[in-house]
């Protein structure tokens, strides 16, 4: 599995228009080959923070994302920030849930 994120810290004048473009494209983004989910976070200590986190099944499918037209968007919807975004790809091999808490509580 690929996790990827993606920390934009917009331009106050800017916040409503990037959050309307990326809000156009998550569930097209969901739609495409190989997502588990995609979904935008806004920063409750810091507004103008936002975050966007996908995953996928492969490589594969987010590279094939990344050439999109709806990656399109989000790359112009980057060109409003004034600051570089922090993106992160992550490949995981394996995950646990509650499961695993619970097993770590005595």
């Amino acid at each position: 599995m690929i996790d990827a994120s993606i920390k934009m810290t917009t331009p106050p004048a800017k916040r409503k228009e990037i959050l309307q473009a990326v809000k156009a494209i998550l569930e097209p983004i969901r739609l495409e080959q190989g997502c588990i989910e995609c979904h935008c976070y806004v920063d409750i200590e810091a507004e103008n923070s936002i975050y966007i986190k996908e995953e996928w099944e492969t490589r594969d499918d987010l590279d094939a994302h990344v050439r999109s037209a709806h990656f399109g968007i989000l790359l112009g919807a980057m060109k409003m920030l004034t600051e570089e975004p922090e993106i992160r790809v992550n490949s995981i091999s394996s995950t646990t849930g509650l499961e695993e808490l619970k097993k770590l509580q005595v």
